[in-house]
Formats: C-alpha cells, structure tokens, sequence
C-alpha cells in the first residue's frame, strides 16, 4: 500500500474510537429510554486507512431514498456502453398522484409534460431527493434500457444491496450502504470522473437537518437522506455520508427509527457532532 510507504503523515491519531462508539451507545440508549426514538444503527470508518467501529450496523431498515444513489451509480456504468446517454432527454408522462409523498419535499422537482435530459434528473435526484425524477429515471432504466430489470438488479447486487419488489420489503443496513460511498470515494464501481461528479452533487444535497448540522460551517458533506412512514405512522429517518474532515475525510451513516421528526433529526445530528468532536479532537 504506497499510502501507507510513501503518502503524507497522518493529520489525526490513529487509535481505536472504543470511547467514541460507547458514548454513543450510551446516547442511544437514553434516548430510547426517554422514547424519543425506537431505534438507531451507526456506522464510521476513516477514511485515511483509519479505524471504524459500528452500533446494530446490521440491523435492517427501509431504504426509501437512499435508493437514489445506486440508480445513479447504475446509470454511470452505462456511460460507456451508451456514449451520450447522459445528455438524452426524456419525458416525465406519469401522474404525479402516484409520487410518494415526502415530509421533505425538494426544492427542485420535474413537472409533468416536460421533457429533461438524463443528468438534469439525475443532478435534481441526488441535490434535492427529488421523487418525480427518480420516477421518471427508474421507468427508463428498466424499459428502455436493453435487459434493464437485469442490469438494474445486477447493479445493485455488485453494490450490495437488493432489489426488492415491494416498498415494505426493501431493507438495507448501515454496513452495506456505507460500502456504497466507499466505492465511490474509491472509485472501485465507476471511473474516477463519474465518482467525483456524483459526490460532487451529493455535497450540493439541500438536507442539512442531519449530518450536516452536526458539523462546522465550511465542511463539506457528500451524503444522501432518506425517508419513509409506514402505515402505523412509524417513520424512518436516514443520513449516510462523507465527511471531508480536513485532509482526513471520514464515512459516516445513521439510520434511525421512531414517530417524531424532529427527534430523529437532532438524534443525527447529534452522533454526527460527537464523532465530528472527536475526530477534531485527534488532530496533530
């Protein structure tokens, strides 16, 4: 590893964050206690070949939006089989009755009649978590696309996740979502360029209530949020990220479980500060 031979010294000390996942779990464990939340799983790795540690990182939940950024990632590995398909346009003819309806609704969504290229709605579906362009970009993958249904469930087995048919039925854990922005930081599943154009728009996301907010002003987060409500008014609450700590960038994601919004957003933003702190607090 020419990293480890000949890259620059570390910036922050290298030592295990035992201390760090306990005062979580601790955090965790007395918010569920006061039933602010039901449940909340936590994954961190450094990313500058540096420790991790993980709380229920097994544990499944509803992936919701989180599913837009594999549909992008699976887009990007068309682009050299179809040069030119980024810049194709197509139109969004579906109803918009059939859109989830979000508790976050996007700045920015496509209009019905209305024709966009393919990176326009892939730029409004990772910046605003936009349904409508997910909508229109998931229909053309799978029947457009030659053996789409395939290829789009391929996709998302290389990048270790499912495809699940029904909404109730997804499920992903910390571990495996975490490994998606791995590769992208890696560049491991799309060229370079691609990787850095997608985490370039995942840093421009307009979701500041979770990760985001547990960090200072001026530090970039390339990251993805999700939700979902299930029909007992349950909700589910998600943010999964890169933090570009200076010269030390790390991965962060927070999957939480419970009926209030606002108490699942401060509990992500919470653990984000606490790592954040910490990480802050190594530096050389």
């Amino acid at each position: 590893n020419t990293d480890v031979v000949c890259g620059p010294d570390d910036v922050i000390r290298k030592g295990d964050y035992e201390k760090t996942r306990l005062a979580v779990q601790q955090y965790i464990d007395k918010q569920k206690q006061k039933g602010t939340v039901a449940d909340v799983a936590v994954y961190f790795r450094d990313l500058i070949h540096g420790p991790l540690f993980g709380i229920n990182e097994l544990e499944d939940y509803a992936p919701a939006s989180l599913l837009k950024l594999p549909l992008a990632m699976a887009y990007g590995g068309l682009d050299d089989t179809y040069p030119g398909l980024f810049g194709k346009k197509i139109g969004y003819l579906a109803a918009s009755s059939t859109l989830t309806t979000q508790n976050f609704p996007p700045a920015v969504t496509a209009e019905r009649g209305k024709f966009y290229t393919i990176q326009e709605l892939m730029y409004d579906m990772l910046v605003y978590s936009d349904n409508a362009s997910y909508t229109i970009l998931a229909d053309y993958y799978q029947n457009h696309i030659p053996n789409g249904v395939q290829l789009l469930y391929q996709a998302y087995q290389d990048l270790g996740i499912l495809a699940p048919q029904e909404t109730l039925d997804q499920n992903i854990s910390v571990h495996s979502y975490a490994g998606i922005f791995r590769n992208l930081y890696n560049g491991s599943y799309l060229d370079a360029k691609t990787s850095e154009e997608l985490l370039s728009w995942l840093a421009k996301s307009t979701f500041t209530e979770g990760l985001v907010a547990g960090v200072p002003d001026g530090v970039k987060v390339a990251h993805k949020f999700g939700e979902f409500t299930f029909p007992n008014n349950t909700h589910q609450l998600h943010d999964c990220g890169i933090v570009y700590y200076p010269d030390n960038p790390y991965l962060l994601c927070v999957m939480t479980k419970g009926t209030d919004w606002s108490a699942l957003e401060e509990t992500i933003a919470t653990i984000s500060k606490t790592v954040y702190t910490e990480v802050d607090a190594r530096r050389l």
